[in-house]
């Protein structure tokens, strides 16, 4: 048995999640609160005392990317072709960086000041928008229609799917569906990744004040 401990929050855990799902194993998703995770902590669980961890039947993996990889590996995810898999890590990468602009807003106090800070970053040539349009290029011009142009779906894909639409989700000041309008390539990937039988099944119970709304298909029409 596997289990993903985390918050309840899609946040860095959602994309291993979804691989779970996908992998077709035994898995449990364990969530936990604020008080939950101190205790974790302070009882020395967590390896680097951090949130997500994945306990697998030789151990528990923590980091985010780390437990993604292994994830993806389950559900078959990780390309076999050495090439492609580089190109598939490159993209996270890159992506992490995109995110990583985004983080600093959390540490500013007047919500006022916090609201246009994160309304700037997607103006036309601010950091997110320029990550914006640059992931839905690579949705628009993959030959095969997944983002790193792999023959079949990879954890890149989980990744820009859980991380990119969960921005709009309202759990973020500042930042709403309305968003997201701007970019229909990304509305078309969308689209598509939520009505995959699998992910349309995850999420059929999710109710429409829980964060995870948004990855239900059409969440943005």
């Amino acid at each position: 048995m596997h289990e993903i401990i985390y918050f309840s929050s899609p946040g860095l855990a959602e994309s291993s999640r979804l691989c779970l799902e996908f992998s077709g194993i035994s898995w449990k998703n364990t969530t936990v609160t604020w008080d939950e995770y101190m205790l974790l902590k302070e009882n020395g669980d967590l390896p680097w005392n951090l949130l997500p961890i994945i306990k697998t039947p030789q151990g528990i993996i923590a980091e985010s990317s780390a437990i993604l990889r292994y994830t993806g590996t389950l559900a078959g995810m990780e390309p076999e072709d050495l090439f492609q898999r580089a190109k598939v890590d490159e993209i996270l990468d890159v992506m992490k960086g995109w995110w990583g602009c985004f983080t600093p807003t959390f540490s500013i106090e007047d919500l006022d000041d916090k609201i246009a800070a994160r309304k700037k970053l997607f103006e036309l040539g601010e950091p997110m928008d320029i990550a914006m349009t640059a992931l839905s290029s690579m949705c628009r011009e993959s030959g095969e229609g997944w983002i790193a142009n792999t023959p079949s779906m990879s954890i890149v894909d989980i990744k820009a799917f859980t991380e990119t639409f969960m921005l709009f989700s309202g759990q973020f000041d500042g930042l709403d569906s309305n968003t997201i309008t701007k970019y229909p390539d990304l509305i078309k990937f969308h689209t598509r990744f939520s009505n995959i039988p699998e992910v349309k099944n995850y999420y059929s119970d999710v109710k429409e004040d829980q964060d995870q709304w948004v990855f239900k298909p059409n969440a943005f029409n």
